[in-house]
This record gives structure tokens, C-alpha cells and sequence, in this order.
């Protein structure tokens, strides 16, 4: 997604770009059938609009997406002290405390376009105004985890928010307290176009082509040197930039380089169930099951090991399901029949009182680690490698340029955060291109 982005903006201001792609564009983000129903894999929800309008601005092009609010918002959490909505609406017994996490929380709310769309550079006064505002907000308190415990929350509010420093691929404890924070800065603003989540990759392919950018599906790029290209079978081009949408670990093999990414230091991976059922699920839009202790879960995914529960996401559109289940990032091939993946169906099934929904589907496919660890980072970890908290979020640059010539874009050097990331990052990579003279 941030190769086909970047290509737009780079075509739009004249140069001829050419994007290499070994299977399929798109990244994690496809249409497939599965039942004869169409399902969208990859990203779910689409946050953070002012990035994706920041985007179209710079292409000066018109939304082609409708945009539609999803029922429920963040969805309905399913936590060991209760279930608990997010945003927590008036009237409910957490509303009193979820007003009080949402007003620490506001002041960052301006400045988080910048914080996603801006070079990381404390030179830069707006920057610099949106990470006081950052650092206002958290304090000292620089993780997820102790974020959370110094705002004293009830129990089940507490546990729910948690849920969120996974959207940078890390636990509670590992992740920046900025994650903490994204359901408040999210709010009711949760999306899905209306014609699903592939009409963004299809926009974005559309964006590409007109501006003349060419996209060469099924061409492996197998070695990188200088500003030479080796594609499969032998064939060598060159360019007068290289721009990498691959993991960085990646990366440094295609250059001939052996780096070190040990398990413990890669970000989790996904195992996606998504099940054509013969009636509509009896369930809302969302669902979001965490694991019950979160320290248990991280010291299992650290060590490689299947957690004893995992987070659970639950997506129900008509007869549409989709099951998403966090591992660990070791590429295994789990499956629909593996006892740990039937075991954490049951527990879905059971809290959400509908025992044997994904027994009655007509079809059901399995997007493994293994199957993202082909196409993605290694293991399948969905941000590749993890930095420690104090490298993570906005707030420490990033390696965008990594050799005269050769510059990097997308989750692995800007991780957390879903499409907004991938955007932003974009957009911040364009500008530094063009202040390098791009």
C-alpha cells in the first residue's frame, strides 16, 4: 500500500516510476472469494480520515471513497471484568470514567495529523508544538501499561484500552503510551467504505496508472545494488532511485547483508479466519476479545509459544465473518484444524454466545503467519522488527534513507497505527524526497 502511494505522489510531480511487485499489489490488503462472498483481507477499519484527505490534497484529486461509519465504533470489548463499548456511550455505568480518560487525552487531538504526516524533526516548530502536546498527555509515563495504571481506571476500562497497544504490534508493557490513547483520539470516526476496504487498493492502484507510474505484478526483486536491481530469472535494471516498500530485514538481505532479527524482537503476527456462513451472524459489526492477562500473553509471544488466549477480533457483516487471531511471529502454518486455533475459536464462540458459528460455514480460508511471512516480514510479524518503547511512536526518526539512493517506506520503518501510518509515512517520505531534490 505505501509503494502504490508513494508511486502516485511521484508520478503526479513527473518522474517515471516503476513499481515491482512479486505476487500481487496490495500488500496484506486483497480481494478474495471465499463461499461465493467477497472478503477484503488485510486492514479492517479505516481511521484517521484527515490523513487519507491530506493524502488526496496532495494528489489534488477527489475522494473516491464513501466513507461509512461503522455500527458501534471501536466495537464492543469483551475483557475479563465485563464488556465494555468503546467510546464508552452517556449512560453507562464506565461513562463517568471514560470522560475523564477522554478529556487527559484531548489536547492531543489537534496535533495528531502532524504527528503522523510530519517528519520527525524537533527543528520543525510544528513538530515540535505536537510532540509537547505528545509528551504533555503522557507525562512520565512512557508506555501503554504505565500509562494506564497511573490513571487509576476501573478494571474492565483499564483492560479494554490495553487492547490498543497492539495496533503496534506490541503489549501493553512494550508499547508506546501513545497507544493508549488511540481510542479516545478515535472516538465514534471508525470507517469502511462503502464498497469495501479493496476500493481503497483499487484507488490507489487508479491513482498510480493515470499519473503513468507502471506496476509490474509477478516480478521479484532478488538483489539490490547500488542503484541496480536483480528481478527473478537474472534480468538487471537501473534506476536512478530506489525506494523499498519491503521489510528492512529484508531489505539488507536483497544488499547482501546478514542482519540479526531475533524472535523476541519482531512484532506479532496474524492468523485470519474468514467464513462464508449460510445466514447472517446474529453479532454486531465488532467484536474485540483481549487476552485476560496481559503479561502472560506477552511472555508466551516473546518466547515464540502460542498464548493460552490471545486477542481476538470478530468482524460480522451479513454472512460475512471474519475471525482474526494474534501469534506469535514464527511463520507457522496454523489452520482452521490446529487444536490451539480450535480452542481459541471455542472461546469466541462461547463469549459471544453463538457455540458452533464457524462449524455451519460453508467455506472457510485461513491466512496464516506462514502465508504473511511470504509476502510481508519475516515470521509474518505485521510491523516487523519491535523497537523498544523509547524508540517507537512519532517521536524518534526514522531510518527513511538508508544509502545514497535507497530510501524506505510502509509498516516496517513506520510502524503502529494501521492505514494512517502507512499514509503518513507516505507522505512524509515524499516530502523528504523532495527536499533531497526528488
Amino acid at each position: 500500500m505505501a509503494g502504490l502511494a508513494l508511486a502516485a505522489l511521484l508520478a503526479g510531480r513527473g518522474h517515471r516510476v516503476t513499481v515491482y511487485e512479486r505476487d500481487r499489489a496490495g500488500g496484506k490488503l486483497r480481494r478474495v472469494t471465499v463461499g461465493g462472498l467477497p472478503f477484503d483481507t488485510g486492514p479492517s477499519l479505516f481511521t484517521f480520515p484527515e490523513v487519507w484527505h491530506a493524502y488526496l490534497d496532495r494528489l489534488n484529486e477527489p475522494d473516491p471513497l464513501a466513507l461509512c461509519p461503522l455500527p458501534g465504533g471501536l466495537g464492543l470489548h469483551h475483557t475479563p471484568f465485563g464488556p465494555v463499548p468503546l467510546p464508552v456511550p452517556p449512560g453507562h455505568p464506565l461513562a463517568a470514567a471514560w470522560t475523564a480518560y477522554h478529556e487527559r487525552a484531548a489536547p492531543l487531538l489537534p496535533h495528531l495529523q502532524i504527528l503522523l504526516t510530519t517528519p520527525p524533526r524537533l527543528r520543525d516548530p510544528d513538530f515540535r508544538r505536537a510532540s509537547r502536546a505528545l509528551l504533555g498527555v503522557t507525562g512520565p509515563h512512557p508506555t501503554a501499561a504505565r500509562w494506564l495504571a497511573a490513571r487509576h481506571l476501573p478494571p474492565a476500562l483499564a483492560h479494554a484500552l490495553g487492547t490498543y497497544a497492539l495496533n503496534a504490534g506490541l503489549s501493553p508493557q512494550d508499547a508506546p503510551a501513545l497507544y493508549a490513547l488511540i481510542p479516545a483520539l478515535v472516538g465514534q470516526n471508525v470507517f469502511r467504505p462503502a464498497g469495501g476496504m479493496g476500493a481503497l487498493l483499487e484507488a490507489l492502484r487508479r491513482f498510480a496508472r493515470v499519473r503513468g507510474a507502471q506496476l509490474l505484478e509477478g516480478k521479484e526483486v532478488t538483489g539490490v545494488n547500488g542503484s541496480h536491481l536483480t528481478l527473478s530469472g537474472g534480468e538487471e535494471v537501473r534506476h536512478d532511485l530506489l525506494v523499498s516498500a519491503v521489510d528492512p530485514h529484508r531489505l539488507a538481505q536483497l544488499r547482501g547483508l546478514r542482519p540479526r532479527s531475533p524472535l523476541r524482537r519482531r512484532t506479532v503476527a496474524g492468523l485470519a479466519l474468514y467464513a462464508a456462513l449460510p445466514a447472517p451472524a446474529p453479532l454486531p459489526a465488532t467484536s474485540v476479545l483481549p487476552p485476560r492477562d496481559y503479561r502472560v500473553f506477552r511472555a508466551a509471544v516473546q518466547a515464540g509459544a502460542l498464548p493460552p488466549d490471545t486477542l481476538a477480533l470478530v468482524h460480522a457483516d451479513g454472512p460475512q465473518l471474519a475471525v482474526l487471531l494474534t501469534v506469535p511471529a514464527t511463520g507457522l502454518p496454523l489452520g482452521p484444524g490446529h487444536p490451539w486455533v480450535r480452542g481459541q475459536v471455542r472461546r469466541v464462540e462461547r463469549v459471544l454466545g453463538v457455540p458452533g458459528l464457524l462449524d455451519s460455514a460453508q467455506e472457510v480460508l485461513a491466512l496464516s503467519p506462514a502465508h504473511y511471512a511470504v509476502g510481508g516480514h519475516p515470521g509474518g510479524a505485521i510491523y516487523g522488527a519491535a523497537p523498544p518503547f523509547w524508540r517507537g511512536g512519532p517521536l524518534h526518526p526514522q531510518p527513511y534513507r538508508v544509502a545514497p539512493g535507497l530510501w524506505q517506506v510502509g509498516t516496517g520503518v513506520h510502524p503502529g497505527g494501521g492505514l494512517p501510518a502507512i499514509l503518513g509515512g507516505t507522505m512524509i517520505v515524499d516530502r523528504l524526497l523532495r527536499e533531497h531534490g526528488v
